[in-house]
C-alpha cells in the first residue's frame, strides 16, 4: 500500500500532505482537484489508497468516494472531515476506509494508511464472503425448485431428482445450478 493518489482542492494543503508522504516512503502517484475526479482518472493513477480532503462532504462528494471504496475497491481515507456524527456516517456507508476529523501531523500518516488498508481489506473480504453466501443460497433455492418439477413430472424421489442433476451436471461439464436453470426454463416453455 505505497501508491498514493491525493485529492484536494487546496493546492498548498495537497502540497505538503504530497510532501509529508513522500517523506514518510510512500510514492505520490497523482494530485487531482474534485473537479478532475471520474473513474477513468482514479484507475489511471493506479494508487493503492486514496486519500481525499473533504471539509465538508456533500451528496457528489460522497458518491464519488463510494465509487473510489466499492467500484474500483480501493481504500479511502478522508482528512479534515467534519466531526458531526452525521458526516461521519455517511462517510462510512459511503465505504471510507479511515475517517479523520482532526488535524493530521505527518508522522500520523503511515498508521492512518496503514489501519485503512487493513480495515478495507476485513470489509472487502466480509463483503466477498456475503455475496458468496447469497450465490449459494440463490443456487440453491434454484436446485430445490428444478427437484420439485422432476418429482412432480417423473414421480422421482428428492435424492433420485438431486442424482440426476448432479450426474448431467457432471456429464455434461456444468454446475448443478445451470442444470437446474435448464430444466426450469423447459418447464416454464412447456407450461
Amino acid at each position: 500500500m505505497k501508491r498514493i493518489l491525493i485529492i484536494d482542492d487546496v493546492t498548498d494543503r495537497a502540497a505538503w500532505l504530497k510532501a509529508s508522504l513522500e517523506l514518510a516512503g510512500f510514492d505520490v502517484v497523482g494530485l487531482l482537484v474534485w473537479e478532475q475526479v471520474d473513474e477513468h482518472s482514479i484507475q489511471a493513477a493506479l494508487a493503492d489508497v486514496i486519500i481525499v480532503d473533504a471539509n465538508a462532504p456533500g451528496r457528489d462528494t460522497l458518491e464519488q468516494i463510494s465509487l473510489m471504496s466499492t467500484t474500483l475497491e480501493k481504500p479511502v481515507v478522508v482528512l479534515s472531515a467534519q466531526k458531526d456524527q452525521r458526516s461521519i456516517e455517511e462517510a462510512m456507508r459511503a465505504g471510507v476506509s479511515a475517517y479523520v476529523a482532526h488535524t493530521v501531523q505527518g508522522e500520523d500518516l503511515s498508521a492512518i494508511i496503514h489501519v485503512a488498508a487493513a480495515r478495507f481489506a476485513e470489509h472487502k473480504k466480509l463483503r466477498d464472503e456475503l455475496k458468496e453466501a447469497k450465490s449459494q443460497l440463490s443456487e440453491r433455492k434454484l436446485v430445490d425448485r428444478a427437484k420439485a418439477i422432476l418429482m412432480e413430472d417423473h414421480g422421482y424421489s428428492e435424492a433420485e431428482s438431486y442424482k440426476r442433476m448432479r450426474s448431467l451436471a457432471m456429464n455434461k461439464g456444468k454446475r448443478i445450478a445451470e442444470i437446474a436453470e435448464a430444466i426450469i426454463m423447459a418447464k416454464e416453455l412447456s407450461a
